[in-house]
């Protein structure tokens, strides 16, 4: 499993990025998306500015704007 954060344009829907979560922080993220069962990373997820603010010191890249969707997805 791969999870990947896109970034779309609010107005267009154009996604802007992808960026993707190390595999190696996996256990961290289940802590910061509140996963209980293994259902749950499979769903997609509009980020709170909270989880944004994590994921941008885990990855080193900048996520927000203020017309920008930051979403999380699972790819198998």
């Amino acid at each position: 499993m791969k999870h990947v954060i896109e970034v779309f344009d609010r107005q267009t829907e154009q996604l802007l990025m992808d960026v993707d979560v190390p595999a190696d922080l996996y256990d961290d993220l289940k802590r910061l998306m509140n996963w209980h069962g293994p259902e749950d990373e499979f769903d997609v997820e509009n980020l709170s500015p909270a989880q944004i603010q994590v994921l941008e010191n885990w990855t080193g890249k900048s996520l927000t704007g203020e017309t920008c969707i930051v979403q999380l997805v699972c790819l198998s």
